[in-house]
């Protein structure tokens, strides 16, 4: 009884913050780093943008300016490279699904735009992915290194923009650094690691909440005090 208590109260103090739902797509410029067991590093490997969707939930906790946020979002990240001694040419193009959650705290608010910082983590899992050498392709679903689940940390800062009382638009910059996933069934590549550069441009819009009902004495004393 006491724990149900202690629940009724955690959600309604939670249903009674600010609630939102948002939106955000954006550019991922994504850096690829192959590790052989010998520590050395593929080179002459370039970042690839390619584009992501996001969509989620978020709502105010403790404090003003302090949101948590859960999402599902959409990620493409690719890299480009060749072997001028092999004279090969190498490219990667993968796609994860990702479920993301996240701090951001407003720092300060002049007029109806406001600067904050977030951080966050997402896990994500790999829907598609091909490598592409030379003129083959080949399907990266089954290779050890892409078949794990992903786990990447986040942090950034955005300006938001207030276009009505209840709906705002934002612009963001966040690094992502993902963990390393590593193949130990091969003798040469051992390990990738994935960094990403994230631009995003996004909505928010307030979730109405519940008003409380006003009990029969209090609608008596408003009208007495309105008389």
């Amino acid at each position: 009884m006491k724990k149900l208590l202690i629940y009724s109260l955690l959600l309604a103090t939670i249903s009674s913050f600010g609630q939102q739902v948002f939106f955000e797509t954006g550019l991922n410029v994504s850096d690829f780093k192959f590790r052989n067991n010998e520590g050395e590093y593929l080179e002459n490997l370039q970042s690839k943008t390619q584009n992501y969707i996001t969509a989620g939930y978020k709502h105010r906790i403790f404090t003003d300016g302090l949101n948590i946020s859960t999402a599902i979002s959409y990620n493409n990240y690719g890299a480009i490279g060749s072997d001028p001694v092999l004279q090969n040419f190498f490219e990667w193009d993968i796609s994860y699904l990702g479920f993301n959650l996240g701090l951001d705290y407003e720092a300060f608010k002049v007029g109806n735009f406001a600067f904050y910082i977030s951080a966050g983590g997402s896990a994500e899992y790999m829907t598609d992915g091909v490598q592409t050498i030379n003129n083959q392709v080949y399907n990266v679903k089954d290779v050890e290194e892409f078949k794990d689940i992903a786990y990447f940390f986040r942090s950034g800062a955005g300006l938001r923009f207030d276009i009505s009382d209840t709906a705002k638009m934002y612009f963001q910059y966040a690094y992502a650094t993902g963990l390393a996933l590593n193949d130990n069934n091969n003798s040469s590549v051992t390990r990738l690691t994935i960094g990403v550069d994230t631009i995003a441009l996004g909505i928010m819009v307030d979730i109405p909440c519940n008003k409380k009902e006003e009990t029969p004495e209090e609608t008596e004393t408003n009208e007495l005090e309105t008389n």
